[in-house]
């Protein structure tokens, strides 16, 4: 920016990585439930693949950033790179706006869930037991809350 002598300001702020779940109502640690968390990308401007495996168990709490467009393929390498199946998951689209939408639920049955509620791009996922706090931590107004798969389904 500065070599093209564009005008800019620097704002500080939180992360997307951290925000998104937050608003959520999924903390990224959590004592008893998560210690540590790691921020990644399902996708690269380029569009090269993004090695998973490499991080899926290597942390508590996984954030994975521009998930919505691979979430099964995501989701999958998670599963077979470690994270048990039952996991608990979430996934958030449009993140700190009136319109976020977001569906809790496990790494097995969460791309039924996002499906089924037409979740898209733009959203981040969050793995982790962590994620299952957002049934008692969401604090959005009604018609934003979590939505889920019901007992057995």
């Amino acid at each position: 920016m500065r070599a093209a002598r564009v005008a800019f300001e620097v704002v500080p702020g939180v992360t997307s990585g951290v925000a998104a779940p937050a608003y959520a109502g999924i903390p990224v640690t959590h004592r008893g439930l998560a210690r540590s968390f790691a921020v990644v990308t399902a996708s690269t401007a380029h569009g090269d693949e993004v090695d998973l495996g490499r991080v899926a168990t290597a942390v508590d709490t996984l954030v994975v950033l521009m998930a919505a467009g691979k979430l099964e393929r995501t989701c999958r390498e998670l599963i077979d790179a470690g994270r048990p199946e039952d996991e608990p998951a979430a996934i958030v689209q449009w993140a700190a706006t009136e319109d976020q939408r977001s569906v809790v639920g496990t790494l097995a049955d969460l791309l039924t869930l996002a499906r089924a509620v037409s979740i898209g791009p733009p959203a981040t996922l969050v793995v982790g037991a962590v994620a299952a706090l957002g049934h008692e931590l969401a604090w959005r107004p009604e018609g934003l809350s979590t939505a889920t798969l019901p007992p057995g389904g």
